[in-house]
């Protein structure tokens, strides 16, 4: 093959991977870290199993489970979650479990708001929203204050053309797509998950990496000409390429070329990313408890978001040293050993560990953009850059790509797409050409 008909392909996260298997050997993957995975990756500390962030394998997509069950072999389980909501632990989602809450005041509140309550339809943003779909009650002690702990105090400028597939409905009878449907439905208390039987999450990524024919680590891209179809790389590589396939940030892909207009760079500086802390907090011994996640809205918890990892496997189980990771939006103030002592605090308060003396080891890794914030006109501000891109040659996909809040399997599911309408139409190409 002609160097100058590869595909760059960057990013080796579940988008990039995903566009790489389907090219096969146009594809030349490139990802800057000396690991893979993106934010998908698995770290191990003082024994215990981490991602970078909670994560668990549920999918809309039969092709998509289907090639990861192919890849690996999997655990799948009831997912159990918890919502701690001013003392009192329930099950997830609030909305739907709240006649549980044993506060019989807000109880009522929750069911009368929720009498008088709508689809939210019209909608203008995010907290007008959850207050119409939700009802009074609902909103106020959970999904309002939740809400503005993850994404901050200004719900107005968020948009909500994601919430249908993220928050669960308060009936019963919604939310009840089949899993193979193609349509992401929002998590309940009683959907199946899956996790690696062995490992972390990553081990997703390094079974379907295996596939990639053309994988280099730790090449970070400095340079991209799109006139001359030539990318640089920090280690002074240089790749000729037909098409580039781009998962990374779109403001730090844009920040690899010269010839960016004025609007370009206007435009790119309304997206937003959400930073997050993550919190790993390891434990000399099992945890004591078979929940995986638990929800937080109160200010009495630092995280909005407690995920028990090694409750996600057998094999995690079986370690002796456990991990529990906190989620803690908006941190970039906090120095690290307040914010450790305050997630310890809240782990005891929670009943998730007795005292700080089970803790054998923490660490905090910060990520400065874990969600792309789903701003009302993000979307508009999305079409016209990755139209700019594609006069360019290059196709924007992924989370920060298309700063779309996307999972992993949507994220997989996106790169397979695009790889293989690539493919498809270089096929017919050469099939006109011929005849």
């Amino acid at each position: 093959m002609n160097n100058k008909d590869q595909i760059l392909v960057l990013g080796a996260g579940p988008a990039g991977i995903g566009a790489g298997i389907a090219l096969g050997d146009r594809a030349v993957v490139l990802d800057n870290c000396p690991d893979l995975g993106g934010l998908c990756r698995t770290i191990v500390l003082d024994g215990a199993v981490f991602d970078w962030g909670g994560h668990s394998f549920h999918t809309p997509h039969a092709a998509i489970r289907d090639l990861v069950f192919g890849s690996l072999e999997m655990y799948e389980q009831t997912r159990d979650a918890r919502c701690y909501v001013q003392g009192e632990m329930i099950p997830y989602p609030l909305q739907k479990n709240f006649p549980l809450l044993g506060n019989s005041a807000i109880r009522r509140e929750c069911a009368s708001g929720l009498r008088q309550s709508n689809e939210g339809n019209g909608a203008a943003n995010l907290e007008e929203y959850l207050g119409t779909r939700f009802g009074a009650g609902i909103a106020r002690h959970f999904l309002l204050p939740y809400n503005r702990k993850l994404w901050g105090p200004d719900l107005k400028h968020l948009a909500v053309d994601w919430v249908e597939e993220r928050v669960a409905g308060p009936k019963d009878d919604e939310d009840k797509l089949t899993s193979c449907s193609g349509k992401r439905i929002p998590l309940q208390s009683d959907s199946r998950v899956a996790y690696p039987a062995r490992g972390g999450f990553g081990e997703i990524m390094r079974a379907l990496a295996q596939r990639l024919r053309h994988l280099y680590l730790g090449q970070e891209v400095v340079h991209i000409d799109p006139l001359r179809r030539k990318l640089a790389t920090a280690c002074g590589d240089v790749f000729h390429w037909q098409q580039i396939i781009s998962t990374l940030p779109i403001p730090q892909l844009l920040k690899t070329m010269n010839d960016v207009p004025p609007r370009i760079k206007e435009a790119v500086m309304q997206l937003k990313g959400l930073p997050l802390a993550l919190v790993l907090v390891v434990i000399g011994h099992s945890v004591d408890t078979p929940v995986q996640r638990v929800y937080s809205s109160g200010p009495e918890i630092p995280a909005h978001k407690i995920v028990i990892n090694h409750n996600s496997s057998p094999y995690l189980r079986s370690l002796p040293h456990h991990g529990i990771l906190a989620e803690v939006s908006l941190a970039s103030n906090q120095a690290d050993g307040d914010l450790q002592r305050q997630v310890i605090q809240g782990l005891q308060l929670l009943g998730l560990i007795r005292s700080a003396d089970e803790v054998r080891t923490t660490r905090i890794l910060r990520v400065p953009a874990a969600y792309p914030v789903p701003t009302t006109g993000r979307q508009a501000v999305v079409r016209q850059l990755k139209t700019w891109l594609a006069h360019r040659g290059i196709i924007s996909i992924g989370r920060f790509g298309e700063w779309a809040y996307i999972n992993s399997d949507e994220a997989l599911n996106r790169g397979l797409d695009v790889g293989l309408t690539i493919s498809q139409c270089d096929d017919d190409f050469d099939l006109a050409r011929a005849s």
